[in-house]
């Protein structure tokens, strides 16, 4: 993923609010993982398997979306209306393009 360093003046951190709930998503995650590694131990059904998976992909999903809708409030908006749009539309595209590979 292409970080424009021009766009760096514009950033702002997480809100604490913020972070704290993508750390809760991320926590909850690797619970989910640990759950799937310890059952995995004991022969599970693989329907099970396959739920808790959904439930980490689920976490992850939440986290995207949080760390994403904060890109737009800030650095994205600010960019538009500080007169770079193009940069901001081309990181944004970059991270896409990323995202999408993970699929």
């Amino acid at each position: 993923m292409r970080r424009n360093r021009g766009l760096d003046r514009l950033r702002k951190p997480l809100e604490p609010k913020r972070k704290s709930d993508i750390v809760n998503r991320l926590k909850t995650a690797r619970g989910h993982l640990d759950h799937i590694i310890l059952a995995l131990e004991d022969d599970p059904y693989p329907l099970d398997v396959l739920r808790q998976v959904a439930a980490v992909r689920g976490a992850l999903d939440a986290t995207i979306r949080t760390a994403l809708r904060h890109y737009f409030e800030h650095t994205f908006v600010g960019a538009v209306n500080a007169g770079k749009a193009d940069a901001a539309i081309d990181e944004l595209m970059s991270a896409l393009a990323f995202l999408r590979q993970l699929d």
